[in-house]
């Protein structure tokens, strides 16, 4: 019987944080003109010496338009590009320049279904035209649109085929520098490669992927500059407390489609007890002046009162990594 009360409270514990809870207040669509930034944590070391922490803030807002943030991208001007399981997009200045510059707005989206949620659950940009690529769930489709957010082509991809249910797909998604795309849907095994533009090729790639621990699915990634990628993981951990989730960041050379040498990234870095725990999503990169890069991260809410939506700023430097 108490262990069935347990199972109980675990179950109602992932309910109160499960996307599509709504248990925030005001939840209209209205323009968030509240929003607001705090800093949670400053800086610290790690127990992995080639990485830091810079620094920990907190974003709140009302409304749908403001929360449940699954994909996030680095703009010029030290300026980050988030965007929702909601459809709406979120652009801010990096966390600690002191520049409260912000916008948010619902991303303008090809054909909607009626009932279906617009769920952006990744994002990816080419830096020297500002284009960039939204990939959805549910829907099973990539989206692209010019740096001044106009949509301007879409494709949509065979969900059934990959074996994609409707409430998975298309999770982590990155241009790669050399002009190819790659993407691993939620909890899958087999990632996809196009070797261009997703909109215009003609078809794609596979490659295995082998995840480097149990349990966690992908929720993003990023390319270093020297070529290696960063994969964004998370596990879902009743026993871990509220919010029930634990993240991990796992590095590997580019993954190669067509080939039967499996994908398989290392574990680099547990973020237990590194940062707070949340629904990390969204990673993205920037190269810093002395050479090392900040890595940032952004948590879905869920929309859920019991979660926050998080940015962290991590501190890699990728030469002591190699050695």
């Amino acid at each position: 019987m108490a262990r069935k009360r347990r199972v109980i409270a675990a179950l109602a514990l992932v309910a109160l944080c499960a996307p599509g809870t709504f248990l925030r207040s005001d939840t209209g669509w209205k323009q968030p003109d509240d929003l607001a930034l705090v800093r949670v944590e400053g800086e610290s070391e790690t127990v992995v010496p080639e990485w830091q922490v810079a620094g920990v803030w907190r974003f709140r807002g009302k409304g749908l338009l403001f929360g449940g943030f699954s994909a996030l991208v680095t703009l010029p001007d030290n300026r980050l590009m988030a965007f929702s399981d909601r459809g709406a997009r979120f652009v801010f200045e990096e966390p600690g320049t002191g520049n409260p510059e912000r916008e948010v707005a619902r991303q303008p989206l090809g054909e909607r279904s009626g009932g279906v949620v617009d769920d952006i659950e990744a994002a990816t940009r080419e830096p020297g035209t500002g284009t960039y690529w939204l990939a959805f769930e549910q829907i099973h489709a990539i989206h692209r649109y010019s740096a001044d957010h106009a949509l301007t082509g879409t494709r949509s991809l065979d969900g059934r085929a990959l074996g994609w249910s409707g409430n998975s797909g298309a999770e982590a998604f990155t241009r790669l520098a050399d002009g190819r795309f790659a993407i691993l849907p939620e909890g899958g095994r087999t990632g996809l490669i196009f070797a261009e533009d997703p909109v215009e090729a003609n078809g794609h790639e596979t490659f295995a992927y082998e995840p480097p621990v149990g349990g966690h699915g992908a929720t993003d990634m990023a390319q270093l500059p020297d070529g290696r990628v960063l994969l964004l993981l998370r596990n879902v951990d009743v026993a871990g407390g509220i919010p029930p989730f634990e993240s991990k960041i796992a590095i590997g050379p580019a993954p190669e489609g067509g080939t039967e040498q499996r994908w398989a990234p290392a574990i680099t870095l547990d973020l237990a007890g590194v940062i707070p725990r949340e629904n990390y999503e969204g990673i993205a990169v920037r190269e810093e002046e002395d050479g090392r890069v900040a890595v940032w991260l952004i948590a879905d809410d869920n929309l859920s009162m019991l979660q926050r939506t998080l940015v962290a700023k991590l501190i890699l430097d990728p030469v002591a990594l190699e050695e």
